[in-house]
């Protein structure tokens, strides 16, 4: 019976050892995994800027937005006059804007009254329209003008004759 008693000691042991060996190889792969991800969330993401908006490792991999290839709206599909986003954007941060109308559903489409000429012009080239699977969405546009303190609303086109 001791005869038995050891080598069930000894099976015993063996195991602990293996198990023991996983546990610390398992261990060793997180550790090396963990310290990675910010490394490759930086690597594609350093230092960038998607419409005002600085990247980080939460908010790249987070929402698997993995670049801005597309540059938001394009300018020939505008009938009429317009600005370009980057435009707006200077004329928001020089205070050149009094108020910014989006049209119902997403906001796609965005029109800017100027204090300088007292029009209303859209904001065409660039604008970031609504794309689900990247970084385009007016939503940056709204930020950036509540962030400044000017006023805005979404409007529904078909009903915004009854406002």
């Amino acid at each position: 019976m001791v005869h038995h008693q050891s080598t069930l000691e000894g099976h015993n042991n063996s195991y602990n050892a293996k198990q023991n060996c996983a546990s610390l190889a398992a261990a060793a792969l997180i550790a090396s995994v963990a310290a990675a991800v910010p490394q490759i969330a930086f690597a594609d993401t350093a230092g960038a800027d998607i419409r005002g908006t600085k990247l980080t490792p939460l908010n790249s991999l987070t929402f698997q937005y993995r670049g801005a290839d597309f540059g938001g709206l394009d300018s020939s599909t505008i009938n009429g006059p317009s600005i370009s986003y980057k435009e707006f954007l200077d004329k928001l941060s020089g205070g050149d804007v009094e108020f910014v109308e989006f049209l119902a559903p997403n906001g796609d489409e965005a029109y800017a009254t100027l204090k300088s000429t007292k029009s209303r012009i859209r904001i065409g080239e660039g604008f970031p329209i609504e794309q689900s699977d990247g970084w385009s969405s007016p939503a940056f546009a709204i930020r950036s003008v509540k962030e400044k303190g000017i006023p805005y609303k979404f409007v529904v086109p078909g009903l915004a004759q009854y406002n």
